[in-house]
């Protein structure tokens, strides 16, 4: 059933959380940005990822933006993930069942982030548990060591929620990580890509991505898959090198998530403003740094 229903493949973005300068969310802004998604071909949306600065946020907050972002998806055809996780128990249960409730395309969860998984066992015992609060919903796993500290075997675990979890569809990870579940992965389940390497990762046959760059480089992402796909690697390499460079020159001026949120704001004018706290926003010659490296890429 699960998988007759599960259909969001492509780019995904990861959505930045649009916000004032008192830290404030711009609810305002998220028609406009949906729209700008839309006119991509972005195929849905990953609402409260990391990009999203889930953890800086409260329950209540993370089930308005994922209202807000339900408004506004539904009627651009947007599909709707929502990371759940990263909270206490209770709390992601709660969102799991707002989930649910409002019927999105799939969920998504981290780890449990304190008590930590320590085998492959443990952490499907607590994926079940989050599944069974929205237990009509495709369930995707984050895979994301550098943040989490879980770092299992994803083939063995893989293997284990696909025989214990009935909606369980896949994971968000990187190539490395992807590349292990190569044999297993033809039985429907996906895979998504979670960093900027959209070549490699398409080589490998895995075309599918839940990026950052998919919100600022839309068109970019699109011509590196394509081509790749298509058997023109070299000009395909050609675009991959451009966008590895413009992710190391952005990304350098400080945390990921303030970097990314400053060159969105040059590259399609929309206003996500700067990070909440903790993440702190780059300061004016930091931000001068992102423009110039955009405007030497012609963005």
């Amino acid at each position: 059933m699960f998988q007759d229903m599960f259909n969001i493949y492509g780019l995904v973005a990861p959505v930045f959380t649009p916000l004032d300068e008192d830290g404030e969310i711009k609810f305002d802004v998220i028609p406009i940005y949906a729209k700008y998604l839309a006119k991509e071909n972005i195929t849905g949306v990953l609402v409260g990822g990391t990009t999203g600065e889930f953890a800086s946020f409260n329950t209540q907050e993370r089930k308005e933006l994922v209202d807000a972002w339900l408004k506004v998806a539904r009627p651009l055809n947007l599909k709707v993930i929502v990371q759940v996780g990263g909270a206490s128990l209770p709390d992601v249960i709660k969102m799991a069942q707002h989930a649910e409730e409002r019927k999105v395309d799939a969920i998504m969860t981290l780890p449990e982030l304190y008590f930590r998984p320590k085998t492959a066992e443990h952490l499907v015992s607590y994926l079940e548990v989050v599944s069974k609060a929205a237990p009509s919903l495709p369930l995707l796993y984050y895979h994301f060591p550098m943040m989490t500290g879980v770092n299992l075997n994803v083939a063995e675990f893989f293997t284990l929620a696909c025989r214990r979890i009935p909606n369980f569809m896949g994971l968000k990870a990187d190539l490395h990580d992807a590349t292990q579940l190569a044999d297993q992965l033809k039985c429907g389940k996906l895979t998504y890509i979670a960093n900027h390497m959209l070549g490699p990762s398409a080589l490998m046959g895995h075309d599918s991505s839940i990026a950052t760059v998919n919100n600022i480089f839309p068109s970019l992402v699109k011509d590196i898959v394509r081509l790749t796909k298509c058997g023109e690697v070299d000009k395909a390499k050609k675009l991959q090198d451009k966008l590895n460079s413009m992710v190391n020159g952005i990304s350098c001026n400080g945390d990921f998530v303030p970097c990314m949120k400053a060159a969105m704001e040059v590259v399609t004018g929309i206003k996500v403003g700067p990070p909440r706290m903790p993440q702190t926003p780059l300061n004016e010659p930091h931000k001068k740094r992102v423009e110039d490296i955009l405007k030497m890429y012609k963005y």
